[in-house]
């Protein structure tokens, strides 16, 4: 059509180097972008159909439903190569209701021999005492120790007021669960509210989390416990070593967001020193933060904006890596798959040295390997105008 410029069939790198650079990603994570969850645990499927016959889909939880967070407790947990009983405890964890939140699932004064038969008695009986004790209380423990202990806790059930016994190794399973509970549903409106603002409207601007150092200091107190071997800690926080301050948290979320919020200007002269300050910024809370992604992504982004194609390149594929690693995002305002397949798409154009400067063709981006890749961008689209 007049006006539109559409590209001839696309032609490939002509050197096999240059078709192959972009960041790879592993088998587990492939399984879930394709949502293969068989390949993850072969009775997936009947797991989740059976919670899509409750009322998990329909109940409200906190960026999405309580269906999407179990899944994603679960896919968090397999990622990170967790025990198949731990994992399941993560796809059922408030399934009987929790000291936390007060819905539920299924009903654990009839639904009990049910659930073991779905996901095996190891795996009901840690979602059992996980919805049965005070999460605060053993969170707080552990917190306050650094540690969790060898020989387990001794609770008071909170409905029943009975004894319940739990053994360091459950106890664990519980901590790594939470790991992963914490960081899928978290962002800034329960920071909000933990701030003390709590007639904050939901879900507020959206902006992530305040919450990653308590979350580091849990992940070191699990590796201080020695319960589980060196392999099957998390690989979040440099594989639970390390620690984030509070302080420097909340500086490189303030930075990130400065950053994000910079005024888009048309690309020319009078871009170069709002992209230089964005790169300034973005390194800045990298610098503070280095265990989330996000801010690798943009600017990866920026620097492909400036032509500066192995630095961008370097950028996505790091928040590729870190994404991978935590199998959730931190910036909550997209879905992790957006984020992880934007940041492929990056590192993909980096490696072609191609970054296009018009609305078409930012808009007809989207491969993230050569074989995905059928025509040239689209430059030539120019956004409609007509009045609707």
């Amino acid at each position: 059509r007049a006006g539109i410029r559409v590209s001839r069939r696309f032609v490939r790198p002509a050197t096999a180097a240059a078709s192959q650079r972009h960041a790879s990603i592993p088998p587990l994570i492939e399984a879930l972008l394709r949502g293969a969850h068989e390949q993850i645990d072969p009775h997936a499927p009947q797991m989740l159909d059976t919670l899509r016959g409750s009322d998990a889909p329909l109940i409200w939880h906190k960026h999405s439903s309580f269906l999407d967070h179990l899944r994603e407790v679960w896919a968090m947990l397999s990622v990170w190569q967790q025990p198949q009983a731990w994992c399941r405890l993560g796809l059922f964890h408030s399934a009987y209701s929790n000291s936390f939140v007060s819905m539920n699932c299924f009903d654990p004064k009839v639904d009990r021999e049910r659930v073991a038969g779905l996901i095996g008695l190891d795996a009901e009986s840690l979602v059992y005492k996980f919805c049965s004790i005070d999460r605060q209380w053993l969170e707080e423990t552990v917190l306050r120790e650094g540690v969790i202990r060898r020989d387990g806790y001794r609770f008071e059930h909170i409905w029943t007021a009975e004894t319940l016994n739990v053994s360091g190794i459950e106890a664990a399973a519980f901590i790594t669960e939470t790991l992963a509970d914490e960081t899928e549903q978290r962002f800034g409106w329960q920071s909000d509210l933990e701030a003390g603002h709590t007639a904050a409207t939901w879900p507020g601007p959206n902006l992530p989390t305040l919450r990653l150092h308590r979350t580091s200091q849990l992940a070191c107190a699990l590796r201080a416990s020695a319960l589980v071997s060196e392999h099957q800690l998390p690989p979040i926080f440099q594989r639970c070593s390390a620690r984030l301050k509070r302080a420097d948290e909340e500086t490189a979320r303030q930075l990130y967001w400065e950053a994000i919020s910079e005024a888009a200007v048309t690309p020319g002269d009078c871009a170069a020193p709002v992209a230089a300050h964005q790169l300034q910024l973005l390194e800045a809370s990298s610098r503070l933060n280095p265990f989330v992604a996000e801010p690798h992504i943009v600017r990866a982004q920026v620097l492909l904006q400036l032509g500066r194609w192995d630095e961008a390149e370097a950028e996505a594929t790091c928040g590729v890596s870190l994404l991978c690693d935590w199998a959730t995002q931190w910036d909550k305002r997209m879905p992790w798959n957006a984020w992880l397949n934007w940041a492929r798409c990056l590192s993909f154009q980096a490696s072609l040295r191609e970054w296009p400067t018009t609305h078409g063709g930012l808009e007809s981006l989207g491969a993230v390997l050569p074989r995905m890749r059928y025509r040239q961008l689209n430059e030539g689209r120019n956004a409609c105008t007509a009045d609707t």
